[in-house]
């Protein structure tokens, strides 16, 4: 067995937005009192873009945390007349915060609402959320994504060799799969170590409460990924299949198999789909979901007091 099958392949939550209005007029109003008689702490708070629909922004100054970019975003709507706000928009990297940012978020929201952190993960909606898995030892040449249905597709190159593809709209569901560290590299970010690929599902509009994550379906399960790329098929002529291989290079797996007709692409579908990656186990990634939300206390309702 080699070493990539035998990698352990957690999944982890890359971006978060959640949407959160509050459930009474008092505890809009209690939320009101609580975020301006908090939000001019220059410890605490810096500002931020308002955002669309927002008449508020600010970033939380996490101790933790050290580089500003990755402090939590808050976004607020509010009405000043009647003294109540409408909502508010969380936005940030759980794995950047890990379970000490995230208690030290919970501090910082007990200032503004009763319970913190609890009433965020009990009222808060999940309007996106990036569920990512880190491979270390994948290369990009080691695999075909193989889609299930047609789907716009975005591929960058280096040096004639693929990093990065994107599957669906940008205001939709994505799959993204790129190389961490040519990624680095091309923005000058240092990189020691081997080579990992990361594949990501970017879900909009998920309709689930921040503390029902842990029912989230696996959004890996469908995925496959298979060789890159097995030797032709029995039935299928040499110089055919390597045609075929050629128009992957240039085209895309979804692009080439778009050019054969229905029967053929059919059969060259099913014939990549029975050659699966072996280290590819999307069960069992799964399975590391929910001790990952348990160790961030990101879903519970149950903040020790």
């Amino acid at each position: 067995m080699s070493r990539i099958e035998t990698l352990p392949k957690s999944p982890f939550i890359d971006k978060i937005s959640i949407v959160l209005k509050p459930e009474s007029k008092q505890d809009a109003h209690d939320i009101y009192m609580g975020l301006f008689q908090s939000v001019d702490d220059p410890e605490v708070w810096t500002n931020a873009p308002k955002g669309k629909g927002f008449n508020l922004g600010k970033r939380i100054k996490l101790p933790s945390v050290v580089d500003h970019k990755r402090w939590p975003l808050l976004q607020a709507r509010y009405d000043a007349k009647s003294q109540q706000v409408e909502s508010i928009r969380l936005e940030f990297v759980p794995v950047d915060l890990g379970p000490q940012g995230m208690g030290e978020l919970h501090s910082v929201m007990m200032t503004i609402m009763d319970g913190g952190w609890e009433y965020v993960a009990k009222h808060g909606h999940v309007s996106r959320i990036d569920v990512t898995v880190d491979l270390p030892g994948v290369r990009m040449d080691g695999f075909q994504f193989l889609p299930k249905s047609p789907s716009t597709t975005m591929r960058w190159t280096l040096n004639g060799v693929l990093q990065n593809v994107a599957f669906g709209k940008t205001k939709g569901n994505q799959t993204l799969i790129y190389n961490r560290k040519t990624k680095r590299l091309s923005k000058k970010q240092g990189w020691d170590g081997q080579s990992v690929v990361r594949i990501e599902r970017r879900l909009v509009n998920v309709a689930i409460k921040l503390h029902e994550l842990p029912s989230l379906s696996n959004p890996f399960a469908d995925m496959q990924l298979t060789e890159n790329m097995p030797a032709a098929p029995s039935d299928v002529d040499d110089g055919l299949w390597t045609m075929f291989c050629d128009s992957v290079k240039v085209r895309g797996l979804k692009d080439a198999l778009a050019l054969l007709k229905k029967e053929r692409r059919t059969k060259f579908r099913k014939y990549l789909a029975a050659h699966p990656v072996p280290w590819w186990q999307p069960d069992d990634i799964w399975k590391g979901w929910e001790p990952m939300l348990l160790s961030l206390k990101i879903a519970t309702v149950k903040w020790p007091g």
